[in-house]
């Protein structure tokens, strides 16, 4: 007699595969119905695959299609995302030893002729998203983009394959670092690894769309494991590079300071700073503060997309002035921030460091200008630590942001932000609720 409950999970997993498969090789970003259908389709049949897991042999079976189509889709281009043209152009200008902090990518185009770049020309600069704003990678992402512009010094193809070939390692080591602390830890349920692996805005954002989240993860999580087992020295050497890939996990850091003491946490703050003055140390130059410093300004003064606390108060700067109040809106809401993470890294009760990271993040979030889909991928690693799924449903109503863009541009269809944030603020409430009546974290597993 078959096992009908094995039948569903080779159906459902055949579902969930066709339907990242379709995504990556058949649809764009401005094709909103299909996008998210399909998209919605995976997550049902995701959500599906994980209630089915109920011993080993299918969780190792799940773990491997989770690696494989992270192969899979290797050659793929990543439609839903033009940040890589970025990475390409900021690779190709150090090889030839331009620092691409020093020249507006505009600026570039006009001295190209005298400076005989190869590869970059008009067709690569009309591709870019940002040609009137300073690069913002850090370190960690300018040595990829390098390395990839050396290899393939001409080839877009060849870069977006090489750079998405690291994300998956680094991806692939996410999982198995995962999965060896839990096993350590001694997790009565390890399939909690499959939220995070066969999650489709992970599999889609990282591995796919090529944002580097994927290695700020994985250092971010050897960091935190590294400090489980008392190696802290060597775990400011990974939260390093975590900051030296993407500058947010420094809002992480007050958290430490209850965890580790007064002397000890001052020395984790030092030992961090001085591993990412070493890797900046090869960009570091006056341009490189200037850029960096005139992008993240315009990045919390200027740009805007799918916020939540940003989007009431610009409504009432329009009320009250007549027009969008974005730039002392975005000094505010950073202050605010920087406020708020202190606030709750002295009064939280010491619960489990990636659950602090989680609400921290969260709290980051909710008073950004920005939130691309990609941005809540943190959260989706923290929350395996935890009992909060909050994280788990934003990571399928997040990308119905994708549903403003056309051909022509992008056009943010409010209704849809307001009911995305209205449903994850009521489930992160509840669960919030039901902590708070247990009036302790219980360690999860047992």
């Amino acid at each position: 007699m078959p096992d009908k409950r094995l039948i569903s999970l080779v159906s459902l997993a055949v579902v969930f595969t066709g339907s990242i498969l379709l995504i990556m090789f058949g649809l764009e970003r401005h094709q909103s119905v299909a996008l998210l259908s399909v998209y919605t389709l995976a997550f049902v049949a995701y959500l599906g695959v994980y209630a089915l897991v109920d011993h080993k042999k299918k969780l190792w079976a799940l773990l491997g299609l989770s690696v494989l189509l992270r192969l899979l889709i290797l050659p793929a281009f990543p439609e839903l995302s033009d940040d890589v043209y970025r990475f390409i152009w900021d690779g190709r200008l150090l090889v030839q030893g331009v620092h691409p902090f020093a020249y507006l990518p505009s600026e570039i185009m006009e001295l190209s002729l005298d400076m005989q770049l190869v590869g970059i020309d008009q067709a690569l600069f009309s591709q870019l998203n940002s040609p009137e704003y300073y690069s913002i990678y850090p370190p960690v992402n300018q040595a990829i983009f390098a390395l990839s512009a050396y290899l393939f010094s001409e080839s877009v193809w060849g870069s977006i394959l090489f750079i998405r070939s690291v994300i998956v390692i680094g991806e692939l080591l996410t999982l198995f670092v995962i999965f060896s602390y839990l096993k350590l830890k001694g997790f009565a349920d390890q399939k909690r690894l499959l939220l995070y692996a066969l999650n489709p805005l992970i599999i889609l954002e990282l591995s796919g769309n090529l944002h580097f989240e994927a290695l700020m993860i994985c250092f971010l999580l050897i960091s935190y494991v590294l400090l489980e087992k008392g190696r802290w020295i060597l775990s400011t050497l990974f939260f390093a590079l975590s900051i030296c890939t993407k500058l947010l996990p420094l809002i992480l850091l007050p958290l430490l300071l209850s965890r580790l003491g007064w002397r000890r946490a001052f020395l984790y703050y030092l030992l961090t700073a001085l591993f990412c003055l070493l890797f900046f140390m090869p960009l570091l130059s006056i341009e490189l503060v200037q850029g960096i410093s005139q992008s993240i300004g315009l990045y919390f003064q200027k740009f805007e997309f799918n916020a939540s606390v940003y989007y009431i108060i610009r409504e009432i700067g329009y009320e009250l002035k007549g027009y969008n109040i974005i730039a002392k809106a975005g000094r505010w809401l950073a202050a605010s921030t920087f406020l708020a993470i202190i606030s709750y890294a002295i009064f939280e009760r010491k619960k489990q460091l990636p659950t602090a990271w989680l609400l921290v993040w969260f709290i980051y979030l909710l008073l950004s200008t920005i939130v691309h889909p990609w941005y809540v991928t943190p959260m989706l690693a923290f929350a395996v630590f935890s009992h909060y799924r909050f994280a788990y449903v934003w990571s399928w109503l997040i990308f119905f942001s994708y549903a403003g863009y056309t051909k022509e541009g992008f056009d943010e269809v409010l209704s849809i932000t307001i009911l995305e944030y209205s449903i994850v603020i009521a489930v992160l409430t509840y669960e919030l609720w039901k902590t708070y009546t247990r009036k302790s974290e219980v360690p999860i597993g047992h």
